[in-house]
């Protein structure tokens, strides 16, 4: 029989999905023959005894994807025993009940889960290294207002120190100048008290004229 390949896809309500899976059951157990019909196309299919079975469920964030794939061989070939198992497949596989099946969906949930958790405290050591760096921070600013205080003390106290030194300066300049003064209004004194200087402070009179005689 040559291939053929028929792919259908659209967006169904729960209920229209039970109704074809029900229906596809019933014409399974109804014969060797079934019908199946989408989207006006319609084909026939003889069915083997013996059918693969395989369902797989993806669960991936919100989005779970379930599929059932059946598969058999031709009558003609199936005859005289079972289908040989095709390549890929485990022909000592035994199967495995829905617990089993959704088992490996719990474990990727639960690694999901661990994942998320250590994200989490990712996030809040993030965030405590943040909080530590805002307070280095605004101590380092603190720090640097208390440097800048302590560099304006320092220039006031240098100009006041400036300003002290030229008051001492002219202090000592001027105790100088007073004891200049003093010292020359001494040997003033001391040069009027000396002996033996005449007085120049009264007129010297001379001998009085005699009269003359009247001629």
């Amino acid at each position: 029989m040559p291939k053929v390949e028929i792919k259908r896809k659209s967006r169904l309500t729960r209920q229209e999905v039970a109704d074809r899976l029900i229906a596809l059951g019933n014409a399974l157990a109804g014969g060797s023959e079934i019908e199946l019909s989408s989207g006006g196309d319609s084909i026939e299919l003889a069915v083997a005894d013996q059918i693969d079975w395989e369902l797989e469920i993806e669960i991936d964030g919100d989005e779970t994807e379930l599929e059932i794939e059946l598969k058999w061989r031709d009558a003609a070939e199936s005859d005289g025993g079972s289908a040989e198992p095709e390549e890929g497949e485990d022909a000592g596989a035994s199967e495995i009940d829905g617990d089993e099946e959704l088992q490996p969906a719990d474990e990727l949930a639960a690694a999901a889960a661990g994942e998320l958790a250590i994200a989490a405290e990712l996030e809040d050591d993030a965030e405590t290294r943040l909080e530590i760096a805002a307070e280095l921070e605004e101590e380092a600013a603190a720090e640097l207002v208390v440097a800048a205080a302590l560099e304006d003390d320092a220039e006031v106290e240098l100009e006041t120190a400036e300003l002290l030194e030229v008051e001492s300066a002219l202090e000592a300049e001027e105790s100088a100048e007073g004891a200049a003064e003093q010292a020359a209004g001494e040997g003033t004194e001391d040069s009027a008290d000396s002996p033996g200087r005449p007085k120049t402070g009264g007129r010297r009179r001379g001998p009085k004229p005699e009269a003359r005689a009247a001629d």
